[in-house]
């Protein structure tokens, strides 16, 4: 690198949801969308520039910050998603779809709640499909089949889970 040590950056998991445990305003929104958006694209970072771009829409920042606020509110994974998406699954920010919607609401669940919004991308999806789920489809997913999807998830999660060893939606997603 010209600049001396190592150009990547790494980002986990539990780095992002600290993120979304403070305070939620348009400016922490942006960085949560950032930072979620970064380990979206993992490797192929090299998209974030025109991802974050699409943040020049003028309705964008409100648009996270009130789909953070309904995460923390407890509302529905499916009322969340439709803050981002249109009825059909179309974004309502550009480069910022349905797959990248759902990792954005995952994580602003933070640490403090177990995560009711799951993360759904075409690798869970194509993973899911001949187990347990096998209508569904692989990519674009309207609000209702997210809502399914959580669904699903979280009804697994309670029938695995024990007082010794509680189990999240999340962990039957990275499974």
């Amino acid at each position: 690198s010209i600049f001396g040590g190592d150009p990547w950056v790494s980002i986990a998991r539990g780095d992002i949801l600290r993120m979304a445990d403070g305070e939620i305003d348009t400016t922490t929104a942006l960085q949560l969308f950032y930072a979620s958006t970064a380990w979206g694209l993992g490797a192929k970072a090299r998209r974030l520039r025109t991802r974050l771009n699409s943040l020049n829409n003028d309705g964008a920042p409100q648009l996270l910050e009130d789909a953070w606020a309904a995460v923390r509110e407890g509302r529905s994974p499916r009322e969340c998603y439709e803050l981002l998406l249109t009825p059909k699954g179309r974004g309502r920010i550009y480069y910022f779809g349905p797959a990248f919607a759902t990792k954005y609401l995952y994580f602003a669940s933070g640490t403090h709640d177990m995560p009711r919004c799951v993360i759904l991308d075409a690798v869970v999806a194509k993973n899911l499909r001949p187990l347990a789920w096998p209508a569904s489809p692989t990519a674009g997913w309207w609000p209702e089949t997210y809502g399914r999807y959580c669904d699903l998830l979280g009804r697994w999660a309670t029938a695995l889970d024990t007082t010794d060893h509680p189990v999240g939606p999340d962990q039957i997603e990275m499974a």
